[in-house]
């Protein structure tokens, strides 16, 4: 149990409602940014070929995959069906994630256009803070918590989720690997009671630490399945 609630702490974009920014003490081996080349793949197309592991083909084969690059996102192949695909990084999880800035987080993801629209923005500009801009943790939480104050970002729209089904995913060093294929569904902090997120005996997972969500944060909700994006069954954990 300790290693799922750990594996959902990595996943989760949101933390809970803190007036302030305050980051806890975090990994050691993650107190800041590493270098910028430890968190590119080498090779384009195998990034797109990860990113599109994050959903089933009939979906994936018709989206947008994004590439990360040393300035950010771009556009690694264009789609057709609205849904963006991506591998994402580390630092677009929880701001109180003690790896925050672990290099070897490899998160493949597919939005449906509702988190394409309201979602992958904030996943985009984390990018720029932290390659071109060079920011802090500290820094990105606070203009986060000021572009939510400012309407710059919103809570998800309504039906904003995403698919991770990728067995092929680096999610954290305690999973070391993928944790369960999941649907991700992005909701506003104070809609969590009425999905039952994390009561008990319900199948849907809430952020772990419960108190850790922030209302600048799009917070995620997670639906275990049987199944990875190639079919395959998963195994039991």
């Amino acid at each position: 149990m300790k290693t799922i609630a750990r594996a959902i702490f990595a996943l989760v974009l949101a933390s809970g409602a803190a007036a302030r920014a305050q980051v806890p003490s975090p990994n050691p081996h993650y107190l800041t940014m590493g270098p910028v080349a430890r968190y590119l793949m080498p090779d384009p197309a195998a990034e797109i070929a990860l990113a599109r592991t994050a959903a089933p083909s009939s979906v994936s084969a018709l989206a947008t995959v994004l590439a990360l690059t040393k300035t950010g996102y771009v556009v690694g192949a264009k789609g057709s069906n609205g849904w963006v695909c991506l591998v994402g990084r580390s630092f677009q999880g929880g701001f109180d994630d003690p790896e925050f800035w672990n290099w070897r987080n490899r998160s493949p993801v597919c939005l449906n256009p509702p988190a394409v629209r309201s979602v992958l923005p904030q996943y985009l500009i984390r990018a720029k803070w932290a390659f071109v801009d060079g920011d802090t943790r500290p820094q990105m939480a606070k203009m986060a918590q000021a572009a939510y104050a400012s309407h710059r970002f919103g809570d998800p729209a309504p039906g904003a989720f995403s698919f991770m089904l990728s067995k092929e995913a680096y999610l954290n060093d305690e999973v070391k690997g993928p944790w369960l294929p999941h649907v991700m569904l992005f909701i506003a902090k104070d809609q969590m009671n009425l999905w039952a997120a994390g009561f008990e005996g319900s199948p849907i997972f809430a952020p772990w630490p419960p108190n850790s969500m922030r209302a600048y944060e799009p917070t995620t909700i997670d639906i275990p399945v049987r199944r990875w994006s190639d079919g395959s069954l998963a195994p039991d954990r």
